[in-house]
């Protein structure tokens, strides 16, 4: 993108037969360009969301469409709490260069009128999550004929999720003699942040010992004709919701 600009002076004078006439000068024509235009930084990730513990590849594309070369270019990423480098992941326009560090930064070579950069790394999202989203751009350092210049890429906001179930089973009893009757307590929590749909619950019964018919609760509500052996459904669980699920059986 190029700024023009011109002035103009528009003046009178009176000649010496008393006639008077108007007359307009312009000046030269300067230009601007602006290297935030035509010079462009753009960032993107090939992730819409990411799991805990999974990664996104980063990248980072610079296009000189300007009249200018580019030089002293210094990268460095700048990213939010939520997801960590992946070391030894950087490229730059296809090589690799395994000792760069995104964040401590390094050079990019000089980039002559219509040159290309790409960089590519990748980031690693925290398991467990520890934050709803990472929010993460590229800073860029770099000089057209000497003079210094700073500015960012656009932002790349990632959602971090956690699809993570906790089941905690406990029994009644720690020791038990025959006939006696075992109760089985299960909590089947929705740890993560996405909510479980589907859900079906089975349990083969112990070794040694008969399942009571009708001893099914979930919820604490019966449920006469649920045997945890065939298995069945729970309802669908929202973020931090928890399904209880009971039964008994007696030791033969």
């Amino acid at each position: 993108m190029i700024i023009t600009n011109q002035s103009n002076v528009q003046f009178s004078y009176s000649l010496p037969d008393g006639s008077t006439e108007t007359q307009n000068v312009d000046s030269n024509v300067v230009s601007t360009e602006i290297l935030t235009y035509s010079f462009t930084k753009i960032k993107s990730t090939n992730k819409s969301f990411l799991r805990e513990g999974e990664q996104a590849e980063q990248t980072v594309v610079y296009t000189n469409n300007s009249q200018a070369t580019i030089s002293n270019l210094f990268f460095k990423d700048v990213m939010t709490t939520g997801a960590s480098n992946v070391a030894g992941t950087v490229t730059i326009n296809g090589i690799s260069f395994p000792a760069h560090d995104v964040f401590v930064g390094f050079s990019l070579p000089d980039m002559s009128p219509s040159d290309v950069t790409t960089v590519k790394y990748s980031i690693l999202s925290n398991n467990p999550k520890t934050e709803d989203n990472v929010v993460n751009y590229a800073n860029l350092a770099y000089a057209v004929n000497g003079v210094p210049y700073n500015e960012n890429t656009n932002l790349v906001t990632i959602p971090l999720v956690s699809t993570k179930l906790g089941v905690i089973k406990e029994v009644d009893k720690a020791f038990a003699v025959k006939g006696d009757t075992l109760h089985y307590t299960n909590k089947v929590t929705n740890t993560g942040t996405l909510t479980k749909t589907n859900l079906i619950f089975t349990d083969v019964i112990p070794a040694g010992t008969t399942f009571v018919d009708g001893s099914v609760k979930i919820n604490s509500v019966p449920q006469p004709t649920y045997n945890p052996q065939n298995g069945f459904s729970l309802p669908d669980l929202v973020a931090g919701e928890v399904a209880t699920v009971e039964f008994d059986v007696v030791v033969n």
